[in-house]
């Protein structure tokens, strides 16, 4: 089969930030006093937005406020952990400047804030690929991963199916995501060697030179 397009998730995808934000997660967490196992981290915070993230932290009910500045506190935190380190992962510059070149369409579904994607536009100049426009960020309107509204948002402003297109994941609820969304293919990115990851059906890639560009039409 041919493809249309590609989504690709951002965070610990493109850009292979996994122990960073996982530090800056157990910074924010130690200030606040709140203590969690590795397996409740992986149910509470792994693939999720901040807003609930930050509900099921907290045992009380939130303001929209406290959210907000709990979600830029901890994103702060995360942003001077990374901005020195921060990069594209292996083959993905040289993989969206073909893409581009071809004129396959391709846009970023991310479960980051605008917070973080203003901060990658302007480290990275995301803006040589992409505009905020197609790029599809946790708006406070969209469910969080494991739930395919992130996807099927990005299919939409691509104007293809979901079956169309090749998405790219690297957590499991963001890969259970993209198969609810009706995904045509799924790769998933492999930055932190997970053996789990194996387990899930789907092409594993540890670089984006690995992507099969004759997949498109």
């Amino acid at each position: 089969m041919l493809y249309k397009g590609l989504v690709f998730d951002f965070n610990g995808t493109l850009v292979w930030d996994t122990p960073h934000h996982n530090r800056a997660f157990d910074i924010f967490l130690e200030k606040h006093g709140i203590a969690l196992t590795d397996e409740e981290k992986s149910v509470k915070i792994y693939g999720k937005t901040n807003p609930d993230i930050m509900r099921g932290l907290f045992e009380r009910a939130l303001t929209d406020r406290e959210i907000e500045d709990f979600s830029i506190e901890k994103e702060t935190i995360y942003q001077e952990l990374i901005i020195d380190e921060l990069k594209f992962a292996p083959g993905v510059e040289t993989l969206f400047n073909s893409l581009k070149n071809n004129n396959i369409p391709f846009t970023i579904a991310t479960s980051a804030d605008i917070f973080n994607v203003d901060f990658y536009f302007r480290e990275m100049h995301l803006d040589r690929w992409f505009t905020r426009e197609m790029v599809v960020y946790n708006d406070g309107t969209l469910k969080g991963k494991p739930e395919p509204d992130i996807f099927l948002r990005a299919a939409a402003r691509m104007q293809l199916s979901p079956s169309e297109l090749i998405i790219f994941e690297d957590s499991k609820a963001g890969i259970k995501a993209a198969e609810r969304a009706g995904a045509g293919k799924i790769y998933i990115v492999d930055s932190v060697g997970d053996a789990e990851l194996k387990k899930l059906g789907h092409e594993l890639i540890t670089n984006f030179n690995q992507v099969d560009l004759s997949l498109f039409a």
